[in-house]
């Protein structure tokens, strides 16, 4: 309960849209709407189709996305079902229901508002160049990576912001019930203590013979597990600022007149410090007015002049400045442009510490000033600083030309699709191969980015244009100033290895089941005949602090017992870790933290706001009517 809460507590307020449309959100999503034409209906909305061909490219994108979260070691059998299709159609058809209520409700977001979402994304928010500015060319790859123009990924984010406004009144109507959140929070607080009996599969293992007969039936009947996954042998080439900058030399003549042209950037000015008694004169003082806070000003200068021990006391008492006066006038450490000019001139003009001037007339009045800290200026010499300058005019320059030479990179995989001969004779970019490389990203290396360890790149590739092409892919962002492209020169197929190739690895998984099966029927046993059972030293479990050693289920077995009678004993099948027996001896009512209240509440809102969803979702399908002609029986699932 606890990690659902966890989980989920802040997706309602942050991506409330992607809960219901998983497929659609901003980055991997497909122009679906470009597929209208005379194939076959999946849906109609409002009498308008959704064609099959938008359900196969919107499920393809889905089933992406479940690989990406799931890993790739996963079976896309297992999740390219009939019932995912129906999900994914289920998806479009909310979309559409949606589109058309926006369009009813006459809605719309500025070309400000969607600037202003695009420039939250994460990846695109990243694109900054050396010196702040917003890099156009990184974005206008990244979301050609994407597969997108950026008028049409603009558009989309328009439209997710215009659906996201119909939802948005939704969620809001949504009241929170505080006690069902503080009945949540109580239960995830609360802690039990058990006892544990493991029944586990390696201590059964020295019980299991297996037959050459018995282990050829096993491959036989789970040849899906014994797959090699697709594979292939590729070239490609990277561009990269880095590589760019080894061949960028910066003359040092270039290096000295930057620091000449901008001493400023490399110098700390003088500072001064002082105090001052002010005298203020309103703006539309007549000359008597003038003349009065000029004659008290000078007797101020004169009785400080006399006495400078007295400076302090007398701006409390005396001056008119609302900020310094209470504290007996110090202005503290400035700079000459921090001042007006007539005040700083008389500061910086002075050379001794303790030195007055005054009165000192400015827009604000007359000044009586006393000098009392000096800081020299600083000017860092050529020599600490020529290897900064150097590097940042070597920055500017590699900015520069990987501009051009991303234009020309792009162009010229485009325009030379059979080879990377063009690009490696325009740009000096070494071709690379790799063999037997899969769809799953290789571990990235810290500051060396490779197309290997990219999964835009790999979807790329593994496309079925580009495994049937065999061109080169357009080129693509696989990090921040990191350009790649690849084309296939081989591919195989994912296929079932030979029984001879993996006879050692089915007998041992064989042994791991007949042995996971020993300690099932082991531990079910114990738990009949509970005279027999050994069970372990008492354990307090948490939902909030794993307990190392006890595996997730036994956690979750053990607070899903009722707690009217105790002790309460429960068996646990886990699968291949064998079993479980659990004994449940109290429950420990624990306290609740605001924490984990303010996690509980989120994610009853979020239960509460996707049922109104789910209800207004239905009232829409009244009013505009929707038709589902898709049948899963008539139509095998397609994977990308």
């Amino acid at each position: 309960m606890l990690e659902s809460i966890r989980k989920h507590s802040k997706l309602m307020q942050i991506v409330l849209f992607v809960l219901i449309f998983p497929s659609f959100v901003l980055f991997g999503i497909q122009g679906y709407s470009s597929f209208e034409g005379k194939q076959d209906a999946a849906a109609k909305v409002d009498g308008q189709t959704i064609s099959m061909e938008q359900l196969h490219a919107a499920n393809r994108e889905e089933i992406a996305r479940l690989q990406s979260m799931l890993g790739s070691s996963v079976d896309i059998k297992q999740i390219d079902t009939p019932e995912q299709k129906l999900r994914t159609l289920d998806g479009l058809v909310r979309q559409r229901l949606l589109q058309l209520e926006a369009q009813r409700e006459h809605l719309a977001v500025t070309d400000a508002q969607v600037q202003q979402a695009i420039l939250q994304i994460p990846q695109v928010a990243a694109l900054r160049k050396p010196d702040g500015s917003f890099d156009v060319q990184a974005y206008r790859s990244l979301i050609a990576a994407q597969g997108m123009t950026t008028a049409q990924f603009e558009a989309q984010v328009r439209e997710q912001l215009i659906l996201q406004q119909v939802l948005g009144g939704i969620a809001d109507s949504v009241i929170d019930s505080q006690a069902l959140a503080t009945a949540a929070a109580k239960a995830a607080a609360q802690q039990r203590e058990v006892r544990l009996a493991l029944f586990k599969p390696a201590d059964y293992a020295s019980q299991v013979q297996v037959t050459p007969a018995e282990v050829e039936s096993y491959y036989k009947k789970n040849t899906a597990r014994f797959q090699r996954p697709e594979e292939a042998n590729i070239q490609y080439v990277v561009l990269s600022a880095d590589a760019l900058g080894a061949d960028v030399k910066i003359p040092p003549e270039q290096t000295k007149a930057y620091y000449e042209a901008n001493l400023a950037k490399f110098s700390t000015p003088a500072e001064r410090r002082a105090s001052h008694i002010l005298i203020t004169v309103p703006n539309d003082a007549t000359p008597a007015q003038q003349d009065e806070a000029r004659a008290k000003a000078e007797a101020i200068a004169k009785q400080v002049e006399a006495n400078p021990a007295e400076f302090a006391a007398l701006a409390r008492k005396d001056s008119q400045d609302p900020g310094s006066a209470d504290k007996g006038g110090d202005l503290g450490y400035f700079t000459t442009d921090a001042m007006v000019k007539p005040f700083a001139d008389a500061v910086f003009g002075m050379t001794k510490i303790g030195q007055i001037v005054g009165p000192i007339k400015t827009q604000f009045g007359y000044h009586v000033i006393e000098l009392t800290g000096i800081k020299p200026g600083n000017q860092q010499p050529f020599d600490a600083v020529k290897a900064d300058i150097e590097k940042q005019l070597r920055q500017e320059a590699v900015q520069k030309r990987l501009s051009a030479d991303v234009d020309t990179f792009t162009n010229a995989v485009f325009e030379h699709p059979d080879s990377f001969q063009a690009v490696e004779a325009k740009l000096h970019l070494k071709v690379q191969t790799a063999n037997n490389v899969t769809r799953a990203p290789q571990a990235a290396t810290p500051g060396n980015p490779s197309p290997l360890s990219s999964k835009p790149f790999l979807d790329a590739l593994f496309a079925e244009n580009s495994l049937r092409s065999k061109h080169n892919l357009q080129a693509i962002q696989i990090a921040p100033n990191v350009w790649s492209s690849g084309r296939v020169l081989s591919y195989s197929s994912a296929q079932t290895q030979p029984f001879a190739d993996v006879q050692a690895q089915a007998k041992q998984m064989l042994i791991d089941q007949k042995a996971a099966d020993l300690a099932r029927e082991a531990g079910e046993k114990a738990l009949k005949s509970q005279a027999t059972l050994t069970l372990g030293a008492p354990l307090t479990l948490s939902q909030t602090q794993p307990t190392p050693d006890v595996p997730p289920a036994v956690v979750a077995k053990a607070f899903g017992l009722s707690t009217e009678k105790l002790p309460i004993v429960a068996g646990v099948d886990l699968g291949t870790q064998g079993y479980a027996v659990v004994q449940v001896v109290k429950a420990i009512e624990g306290e609740v933290p605001a924490e984990l209240l303010r996690a509980a509440a989120g994610a009853e809102n979020q239960t509460l706001t996707q049922g109104v969803i789910n209800a207004y979702i239905e009232a829409l399908k009244k009013r505009f009517g929707v038709e589902i002609l898709y049948k899963p029986k008539a139509e095998p699932a397609i994977a990308g």
